[in-house]
């Protein structure tokens, strides 16, 4: 919650600009676009599935399977953002000047697949391992400040900080254990989808080619926080024992992304 608020107070600095960095307003205000994509990975995070084998009508037998994923999973991204950009305002007397700016962003990070080894409770059951095949679709408002530096004027590093909602979609689900081959515990139904808060730190360097026409390239930190689901019972009949529905739940996603991209200044 702290950090949701430290969010929204740097967001309206940024915006609003300070007293003290309004002793130069030179420079053009505008709205700019933007397109980019690029790659980076998924850090393991926590997984765990829980349900119940029905033996009879009677007697039900919990099951608790719990874990991390895998500790790297790369993915792809792609995105689009729009954003306005004030005038520079120079910091006092120097040669340093900060250009406000706000965006919204849409990303869509691919298709990956982290899979989650899991101990299982009771332990006579063994290890369950969960693949779960994730898509991601993020709508982002971000506060950027771009710097211009005494060294040059076309050469442009800046950071932001960003917030908003991630869509989160799993499809084609997986959960195996080595002492039943063949078997999908999720069989009935392996897709399932949730939405969570999602934040990001992103930090580039931006170099103009034409008065209109930037390049600029960055890393960013990803986070989206800990997700729901719930998948379809298990069903093989004379095969295995009817289930619950399951439920699995993962831990906060975290991504390290590299990003390089085109932006057009209106």
């Amino acid at each position: 919650m702290a950090a949701r608020y430290a969010l929204l107070a740097l967001t309206c600095a940024t915006a609003l600009a300070p007293p003290c960095a309004l002793a130069d307003t030179t420079g053009k205000a505008g709205f700019y676009v933007g397109a980019f994509g690029g790659t980076g990975a998924s850090i393991a995070t926590s997984l765990q599935q829980r349900g119940a084998v029905h033996i009879n009508e009677r007697v039900s037998l919990p099951i608790h399977a719990k874990g991390s994923t895998n500790t790297s999973t790369r993915v792809g991204l792609g995105g689009l953002h729009i954003g306005y950009e004030w005038p520079r305002h120079r910091l006092g007397q120097s040669s340093w000047a900060v250009k406000p700016a706000v965006e919204l962003e849409g990303i869509y990070i691919g298709k990956h697949s982290p899979t989650g080894e899991m101990p299982v409770r009771p332990q006579a059951l063994g290890m369950q391992y969960v693949t779960v095949p994730t898509t991601l679709g993020l709508v982002l408002a971000n506060a950027v400040a771009t710097f211009e530096t005494p060294y040059s004027k076309h050469v442009l590093p800046y950071v932001g900080v960003g917030a908003g909602m991630a869509f989160v979609s799993i499809k084609g689900s997986d959960s195996a254990n080595p002492s039943e081959p063949g078997i999908n515990h999720f069989n009935s139904d392996p897709d399932a989808s949730d939405s969570a808060f999602a934040m990001q730190f992103k930090a580039g360097i931006k170099a103009e080619v034409t008065k209109n026409l930037s390049l600029f390239t960055e890393y960013r930190y990803l986070t989206v926080d800990s997700t729901s689901y719930r998948f379809g019972a298990t069903v093989y009949p004379g095969v295995h024992l009817p289930t619950d529905t399951w439920r699995v739940n993962m831990g906060r996603q975290k991504f390290n992304l590299f990003v390089a991209g085109l932006q057009y200044r209106f």
